[in-house]
């Protein structure tokens, strides 16, 4: 199975629409940055931080530290911390896929060569798998949650998904 290194919006994502467990079922290994971590698990109430504690505790997500601060601090500004020491950390880690929300996060980590998902393609892929029956639901409760989904894409989503 493939190694992630997973950033927190997907994890805060499907974690309010009860989806967070996805994650360790269709990933061999998923791994936060601490930057990621800290970040969920800063606000114990806010959402997903149960779901990434219980993960850490249980093993089904491990964190690691970036050995290269120093182009973190570089990079700074552009993105978020977390973003940074996602695609950094994959590359020090030799992962190859990350999973992230943000545009210009994904434009980044593909200059360096990594393959990106975020939170929607982590729901295809569950229904590929026939972990979820389908993806309409899932993208309307992220829509309910807040989660920005303009309607362009959520046809592409549901045509991919053949359930349009």
């Amino acid at each position: 199975m493939t190694r992630i290194v997973c950033n927190a919006s997907p994890i805060i994502a499907l974690s309010s629409i009860g989806s967070f467990h996805v994650l360790g079922q269709l990933f061999g290994e998923v791994l936060v940055p601490m930057a990621v971590r800290d970040e969920i698990l800063h606000d114990t109430a806010a959402v997903g931080a149960e779901q990434l504690k219980s993960a850490l505790e249980q093993g089904v997500v491990h964190s690691f530290q970036v050995q290269d601060h120093a182009l973190v601090e570089k990079l700074s500004g552009r993105l978020h911390r977390g973003e940074l020491e996602v695609i950094i950390g994959a590359v020090e880690q030799g992962i190859s896929t990350v999973i992230l929300d943000d545009r210009q996060a994904r434009m980044l980590a593909k200059t360096f060569k990594l393959d990106c998902t975020g939170t929607l393609g982590v729901l295809l892929t569950a229904k590929a798998k026939q972990l979820i029956p389908e993806v309409k639901k899932y993208l309307d409760r992220l829509s309910d949650q807040g989660f920005r989904l303009n309607e362009r894409l959520y046809r592409e989503v549901l045509e991919f998904a053949k359930e349009l």
